[in-house]
């Protein structure tokens, strides 16, 4: 039987009511950790609470706003106070707005890059001041593909997400003398409420068609990717953007041809 790869560790996940959060945080408790979340979905944090609960595990659940240094600073010493250290960080929340760059509004990017950007900027800061006290840590950011290519309509977002990216990048450089391992994960499109939510089947489908694997992401494979890079099996790994996107990227998703199926390739062959 494999041993807990995360036993004694204590993690925060951010954004973790409900999606990819709540699934990196249900999988961190499996593999052992101790899991405080923070998330201004006050109901959906809740029920993550009780399905840790269910696990055997009492975390922490916290409303905090992100974009608020003094809520992060309160949460954080919350962590300190009950747990006595924080070994990894995962940046996960986010809010979302799709509009054309033309018509989008200046407090709509505002709120967008205070949360996708600068919360994990803040929440990185207060958490590498404890983790340098013990000269060990893992800080995993979301990052997502949508941060490396053009998506129509995600201005914004996008903008945030290579924000990350290059936030993971300097992070990495200045962290390492002190044993801190800074990473991000770039997922493509995931099965999720966000994405549900946002994209109807049409679009849905265009992505998918663009997707080698065949799939939409599920939740499931960012939080296995998330618990690689919060265990000693990463422990050389710093400045990496882990691409969890079924080939998404390698195929050249901005191409405006369809992937060929299988089947057409094989008689291409012939």
């Amino acid at each position: 039987m494999t041993s807990a790869r995360l036993q004694g560790e204590v993690a925060i996940v951010t954004g973790g009511a409900r999606g990819i959060g709540r699934e990196i945080v249900l999988t961190f408790v499996e593999e052992g950790a101790a899991v405080a979340t923070a998330d201004i979905n006050e109901k959906d944090l809740e029920r993550t609470n009780q399905e840790m609960k269910d696990r055997g595990k009492n975390g922490i659940v916290s409303r905090v706003d992100i974009s608020k240094s003094q809520e992060i600073k309160s949460f954080v010493d919350l962590v300190i106070e009950k747990f006595g250290k924080i070994d990894i960080l995962v940046n996960n929340a986010a809010y979302l707005k799709y509009a054309p760059f033309l018509e989008f509004e200046e407090d709509e990017w505002d709120r967008l890059v205070n949360v996708d950007l600068k919360g994990y900027f803040l929440f990185s800061q207060a958490v590498a001041r404890e983790m340098i006290k013990k000269r060990k840590g893992k800080i995993i950011s979301m990052a997502s593909v949508g941060g490396e290519v053009g998506f129509p309509g995600s201005c914004a977002y996008a903008s945030s997400k290579a924000g990350v990216i290059g936030l993971t990048k300097v992070m990495a450089v200045e962290l390492a003398p002190y044993g801190i391992n800074v990473n991000a994960i770039s997922p493509g499109p995931t099965e999720s409420a966000a994405l549900l939510s946002t994209f109807d089947e049409t679009e849905r489908k265009a992505r998918i068609d663009r997707i080698p694997y065949g799939r939409l992401g599920r939740t499931e494979d960012i939080a296995k990717a998330a618990v690689f890079l919060a265990s000693d099996d990463s422990s050389y790994i710093t400045g990496h953007v882990l691409h969890v996107d079924g080939g998404f990227l390698a195929a050249g998703m901005i191409s405006s041809k369809p992937v060929p199926s299988h089947e057409s390739l094989r008689q291409q062959k012939r």
